[in-house]
């Protein structure tokens, strides 16, 4: 939900940042269609690209989790032996 949330905000803002660029204060009707065309792509774009942000964070984190344990038991692997 707060995914969805940030994105239609970053698409609001990138819709007047495209607008405001774009027009420069004079309004036209192809300004507010791009505008409106990438304002609605970045929102809904914006939750898939931090879900995939979030899983390769979860992913890593697991990963040194993994080496971390692996150390650990060949460390007390090594001390049993010498």
């Amino acid at each position: 939900m707060i995914r969805r949330i940030t994105g239609i905000i970053l698409g609001v803002l990138a819709f007047v940042l495209v607008y405001w660029i774009t027009g420069l204060g004079t309004p036209s009707e192809p300004n507010w269609a791009l505008a409106a065309l990438i304002g609605l792509v970045v929102a809904l774009i914006w939750p898939w690209i931090f879900g995939l942000y979030a899983v390769r964070r979860v992913r890593q984190k697991r990963q040194n989790d993994i080496d971390e344990e692996v150390q650990k038991q060949l460390a007390e692997q090594q001390n049993k032996q010498g």
